[in-house]
């Protein structure tokens, strides 16, 4: 390669990884404007394209980068990850087996492969290959969670387990690792999940969040907005909380009768992509008991969808939507069902990471908090591996006094 064009392509590469894209950008189309067909500048430019959002021309550039040079591992693995993100999974399938024939060692492009192969449905090798990806690079924490949760859905729990066990000794502070071994074990439970927990998941599934609920039938939104329509009823004006507003699903459906919508959440980049909607006056980023507490009597409807499924004691997170709702206010809110317990069971951390809660220690708990007119009603909220996942849709109205 001509010297100035190294040059030029090592300095693009340094303002890329810190961040300086405007930089990073000039500099590649300078390459290629001396060079249209620089293989390194084509792959490098084609993933600044892909980061901000231009997954068309991202996708030509990496072609046009691997029919230069059609061996180029990285390049492949590139490519395959911008087809994977526009869900052409045998197009991401071919580039990743290609990578792991080009370099037999780079661990990445087995993990991409595995991970490919799990969307494809093909589990068993989904997982030969998540566990070639440790093999050659057991520090990769990324492989665990994805393996981990391939044997949970093929019904190999004790291969989970000692997948969470491994991830643990790689990385002691994992949040996820900690909580879905107490999930698993039913030892060590939480009274409810760590917020770093919620961070981390929440923050790493961000960007597949919709496409993923959209497949699973995700009705929690809907099912609430209706069993809130009923209680407010028609041309009401509300001041509204989506409490753990994630993505900002219910913010459309709430929109309508909110003379003031805020939402919470602990995940920035959940809020990120709730930002983009544009239905809501005001966005948090904080964790949900302290930003109620924080806001008295601010509010006259509470709505959280899904949120409190992380929550195994209830009382905390009752008590705090209490405080900020007025007189008469509703708190609508989606939980887990959890049937067929001994007498005296109020909630269990379930295998998939969630709490489930019977309908009598919710009744208990609203109304040892001030609410009365308690309404529990059952509905699907999703489908998972194909089975009904069963939900207690509850609404109630602050009392005056408890």
């Amino acid at each position: 390669m001509d010297q100035s064009i190294q040059q030029t392509l090592q300095r693009a590469i340094a303002a890329h990884k810190d961040g300086r894209l405007a930089e990073a950008e000039a500099d590649y189309l300078r390459i290629l404007e001396e060079k249209p067909d620089d293989p390194n500048a084509l792959n490098f430019l084609g993933m600044l394209r892909f980061h901000q959002g231009n997954q068309v021309e991202a996708e030509r550039l990496l072609r046009r980068s691997v029919e230069v040079l059609p061996d180029n591992p990285h390049a492949r693995v590139n490519l395959g990850n911008v087809l994977m993100v526009g869900d052409d999974y045998e197009g991401a399938h071919r580039e990743f087996l290609r990578a792991t024939e080009l370099a037999p060692d780079l661990s990445i492009a087995w993990y991409n492969l595995g991970v490919c192969l799990r969307k494809l449905q093909r589990l068993h090798e989904a997982a030969a290959y998540l566990y070639k990806a440790l093999q050659l690079d057991p520090t990769n924490t990324n492989a665990y969670e994805p393996l981990a949760r391939l044997h949970m859905t093929i019904g190999r729990v004790q291969e989970a387990i000692d997948l969470y066990h491994r991830w643990l000794e790689v990385d002691p502070d994992s949040s996820i690792a900690r909580h879905m071994l107490a999930a698993l074990t039913g030892q060590d439970t939480p009274p409810r999940a760590d917020d770093r927990y919620v961070k981390d998941v929440f923050n790493e599934f961000a960007d597949t969040f919709d496409k993923t609920l959209a497949m699973l039938e995700y009705r929690a939104p809907q099912i609430l907005a209706d069993a809130l329509s009923e209680r407010l009823g028609p041309g009401a004006q509300r001041d509204m909380l989506d409490a753990g507003c994630g993505t900002g699903l219910c913010g459309p459906l709430l929109r309508p009768s909110a003379r003031r919508l805020v939402g919470v959440d602990l995940s920035p980049k959940m809020l990120d992509k709730a930002r983009v909607r544009g239905v809501y006056d005001e966005l948090c980023e904080q964790e949900l008991c302290a930003f109620m507490r924080s806001r008295p009597a601010e509010f006259d409807v509470v709505v959280s969808a899904d949120t409190l499924v992380y929550f195994g004691q209830l009382g905390e997170a009752v008590w705090a939507a209490r405080t900020c709702l007025r007189e008469g206010g509703i708190l609508a809110f989606t939980l887990e069902r959890l049937d067929g317990q001994p007498a005296g069971t109020a909630f269990r951390l379930q295998h998939h990471g969630r709490y489930g809660h019977t309908e009598e220690y919710v009744r208990d708990v609203l109304a040892a908090a001030g609410f009365r007119d308690v309404r529990i009603g059952t509905d699907v909220l999703r489908y998972e591996t194909g089975q009904k996942v069963h939900g207690h849709v509850v609404t109630a109205i602050r009392s005056a006094s408890c």
